[in-house]
């Protein structure tokens, strides 16, 4: 009995320190048909940019993030952090549109 009772905290443990917290949305999984045939574009040179985003409770929320945006055209740079509440991304300009708009997708609030 004992035994199966260290196992059990032992496992529930482990579950809790690996786990998201339970605010945060789960990563896509899918890509839509127009993200998928969107034509390639020539874009300007990137330039860093700073936005407040709310909601961000973890690393794995850091991480949905720049793995979204990262993904976009001419994204060159993602950091994100839950502490500051802040994203720091190098892309050209003109994709700061598709940036939120992407962070919006996943939940979050860009401001």
């Amino acid at each position: 009995m004992r035994t199966l009772l260290h196992t059990t905290f032992l496992c529930a443990s482990l579950l809790a320190i690996t786990s998201c917290c339970a605010e945060c949305p789960p990563p896509p999984t899918t890509t839509t048909s127009a993200e998928a045939t969107t034509p390639p574009v020539t874009l300007s040179a990137p330039v860093a940019m700073h936005l407040a985003v709310k909601g961000m409770h973890c690393d794995g929320c850091e991480g949905a993030i720049c793995e979204k945006v990262s993904k976009l055209d001419g994204v060159t740079a993602c950091t994100a952090s839950h502490v500051s509440e802040s994203v720091d991304v190098t892309a050209p300009p003109e994709q700061k549109d598709a940036i939120v708009a992407a962070i919006k997708k996943l939940g979050y609030k860009p401001e």
